[in-house]
């Protein structure tokens, strides 16, 4: 504690008050010129010197805690040196530690009318100061809760997944001065963990395990439908006999708590304590609370995963099943969801074998994640199928879907476009035609040189102009070249910058002509799986042309 000093203005006598309530005061008397101090038993007693102890300012310092015995000294010098009302607090040593005093007085003028004598009251303001430390320590408290109901809430808000609600759980745990929690639920005659968390492996494990202790307070808060508190191991077993002979746990409280769905389910939240609890009426609420939010988040979190696990499937189900093999040419593809719930993208990949003996390599991405984006990128890739099966040339592929898009775009608040690139690759020669509409450009990898984009002319993305025409690009590549497209899901992932994508793009590519393509594939996923977050889909596909089979 610091010591602190207030000198009154002598012309307002008025403000010179008490600030606290008294339970012990003395009187004293300093003599400032010889230190010596005249005072009644009480002052010696609060600065634990006997009733017949000396009487000198030294003596008394010789008592104050060493921390403050500066600021006194300070403090003393101060007062020595002009006229006036002061205040002065400071810790003297005691034996249950330290005594908190508060010493008030006036500085009386002497014959030359310089600081002679103080006179004044010593209080002991212990209580006073543990009250004030308490009520500190209360609101701190309070604050930090507080803080965290927030942090949790926003935590909650965000989080899409069990493990992520979880985690936000158990960042919270330790402000309760909880060690693990559990959601319980009953199936069927029995009890099961729903979701648990802990502050270290052992307590997640112990959670997991449905000792008679936890089947006890959480089948009770379920039959009641009220919270179950228990707070402390003695407690436990005055409201519960039948669990005396079990073996103590190094849980000391307990608090289960029902939670009910929209649907009207109910389930248990259990919280155990390493240390008993009080279970104040303000820590029960906000645990109430609290838990209150955990449900709603865990409810919609299975709603999400259920819809997102119906829609990646309806999505996978749109695009190839099983790997892509065309005679001459190597193939490896991927997609990756980026979304949650119902909201599908419209990405997709395919390789279509042609009836001259090529091969169309095929990406496409339809604006939007929903399921009518979904459901028109399953239509346009069905049409690019039908239409390269009929023998159409990759212009004419183009132009064809893009008409299809067009008509279906009727209606202006529905209406989507989408883009695509399409290559006709005869593997016995190496030729190439390409067409883009609105598409990123391909990516060529030959053996022995850096991986380039192609320049490759393109036309609007399909759907917005019916009479739109595309170009066709037409080149050759060597065997052991590599083509590669995507979506600009990939390349916008980390930061939405197209062109870092593009760098990092190529720079993923390089070795493909000798590499495993499974491999360089997921080496490209894999760095954009962490920023990806909630962004775009990705459509990722790899065309290695064969080197010619010498034992044919």
């Amino acid at each position: 504690m610091r010591t602190a000093v207030f000198r009154e203005d002598e012309s307002n006598p008025g403000a010179f008050q008490a600030n606290a309530s008294i339970v012990q005061a003395g009187f004293f008397f300093w003599e400032i010129s010889t230190g010596e101090v005249s005072c009644d038993p009480l002052t010696l007693a609060l600065h634990g010197m006997p009733e017949n102890g000396p009487s000198d300012i030294s003596s008394f310092l010789a008592a104050v805690h060493e921390s403050d015995l500066a600021d006194v000294r300070d403090a003393l010098g101060l007062i020595a040196e002009s006229c006036g009302n002061y205040q002065i607090e400071y810790r003297v040593t005691s034996d249950d530690g330290h005594r908190s005093l508060e010493a008030r007085g006036r500085v009386l003028p002497g014959a030359d009318g310089l600081p002679a004598r103080m006179v004044g009251v010593v209080m002991d303001t212990t209580a006073v100061h543990e009250r004030h430390e308490a009520e500190r320590r209360r609101l701190y408290e309070r604050a930090t809760r507080d803080r965290w109901m927030q942090e949790l809430t926003a935590a909650l808000a965000a989080a899409v997944t069990v493990k992520d609600i979880m985690a936000a759980a158990q960042a919270g745990l330790r402000t309760f001065g909880a060690g693990a929690l559990a959601v319980i639920a009953p199936e069927g005659d029995q009890l099961a963990v729903v979701a648990s968390c802990a502050d270290d492996e052992q307590g997640e494990d112990s959670m997991r395990v449905l000792d008679a202790t936890v089947r006890t307070l959480v089948e009770e808060s379920l039959d009641r439908r009220a919270p179950v508190l228990i707070g402390s191991a003695d407690a436990l077993i005055t409201g519960y006999p039948h669990l005396a002979p079990l073996e103590q746990s190094a849980r000391q409280a307990w608090a289960a708590l029902p939670l009910t769905d929209s649907r009207g389910r109910v389930s248990s939240c259990l919280v155990s304590f390493p240390e008993p609890q009080e279970f104040l009426p303000e820590e029960r609420a906000l645990l109430v609370a609290a838990m209150g939010l955990l449900a709603q988040s865990l409810e919609r979190a299975g709603m999400y995963e259920s819809e997102h696990a119906l829609a990646t499937e309806l999505q996978r189900g749109m695009l190839p099943r099983g790997p892509l093999t065309v005679p001459g040419v190597t193939i490896a593809a991927r997609y990756q969801a980026a979304t949650s719930g119902m909201w599908i993208g419209g990405d997709w990949y395919d390789a279509i074998s042609l009836p001259d003996g090529g091969v169309a390599l095929v990406i496409g991405d339809v604006q939007g994640h929903s399921v009518h984006a979904a459901s028109l990128m399953g239509r346009l890739r069905t049409a690019v199928h039908a239409y390269a099966n009929e023998g159409h040339p990759p212009a004419a592929v183009l132009e064809r879907t893009n008409r299809l898009l067009a008509e279906l775009n009727t209606d202006p608040d529905r209406a989507l476009f989408a883009t695509c690139c399409y290559i006709a690759l005869t593997p016995s020669d190496g030729r190439l035609q390409v067409c883009r509409a609105g598409h990123p450009a391909p990516a060529l990898i030959t053996p022995r040189k850096p991986p380039r984009l192609l320049e490759v002319p393109g036309g609007l993305p399909l759907g917005i102009d019916r009479e739109q025409r595309y170009p066709t690009t037409r080149l050759r590549i060597a065997p052991g070249s590599v083509l590669a497209l995507t979506t600009d899901g990939l390349l916008e992932a980390v930061n939405k910058d197209i062109d870092q994508g593009f760098e990092r793009f190529l720079r993923g590519l390089r070795g493909a002509p000798t590499a495993d393509l499974e491999t360089v594939v997921d080496a490209l996923l894999a760095g954009t799986q962490k920023a990806h977050g909630l962004g775009d889909d990705v459509a990722l596909l790899l065309a290695r042309l064969n080197k010619p089979d010498r034992r044919s």
